[in-house]
């Protein structure tokens, strides 16, 4: 898993440098949106975990061509699973929150138009945990705790997505977007012989500045 961060890590490097020489155009700005984060978890009869987060950071978008280029990311982003039922007949809850790091590099393909630009979005992401919390409450009783350090790690996920580019003047622009990540190694043992899958609903509003 450390030579998969590391060789996209050298990539996203690598797109940076080509882009600053070759590039056709290149905009810096902000992103800012929530999230709505699900922990499926594949025995039968064990409830989805699932919740709304939020996130932002910064954003670099890089054009090699007039309709395309690639965008990366630099997001905190908090993702929150939580579960509301009962447990041998019993009210209880649970909420899972995890503070993130997240590197998307992904390759964009612009449609050209004058004001509005729709665009499509493609490719891996980072994603480092910071740090959590684990909260659970059964019959009114609430405990909490943080995540323990097994638990955290550095997952490599995938995003695809859609957006629009809407210019405000020549410069800066404003870009609404909707994303799709799956944690291709999110796998924790949260529960001992129970594998988990997870992933992400990702809705953001980006504003950047072209700077060349």
């Amino acid at each position: 898993k450390r030579g998969m961060m590391k060789g996209i890590s050298t990539i996203a490097i690598l797109l940076l440098a080509g882009a600053l020489v070759f590039g056709q155009g290149f905009s810096v700005g902000a992103n800012a949106g929530m999230s709505y984060n699900i922990l499926n978890f594949d025995n039968e009869g064990v409830d989805t975990y699932s919740d709304f987060g939020f996130g932002g950071g910064l954003v670099l978008d890089i054009a090699f061509l007039p309709m395309l280029g690639v965008e990366v990311d630099i997001l905190y982003s908090s993702y929150k699973y939580s579960f509301s039922g009962e447990v041998l007949g019993e009210p209880a809850s649970e909420i899972i929150t995890i503070n993130n790091l997240v590197v998307p590099i992904l390759l964009k393909y612009k449609m050209a138009t004058s004001t509005v630009s729709p665009y499509f979005l493609l490719g891996p992401s980072i994603i480092k945990n910071l740090n959590g919390t684990i909260e659970v409450t059964v019959l009114g009783v609430t405990k909490s705790g943080d995540i323990s350090n097994d638990k955290l790690e550095t997952d490599f996920g995938f995003q695809i997505g859609a957006g629009a580019n809407v210019g405000v003047i020549s410069q800066m622009c404003i870009s609404p977007c909707v994303r799709f990540q799956y944690n291709l190694t999110g796998d924790r043992d949260w529960m001992q012989g129970v594998s988990e899958s997870m992933y992400d609903f990702l809705f953001g509003l980006s504003f950047t500045y072209k700077i060349k």
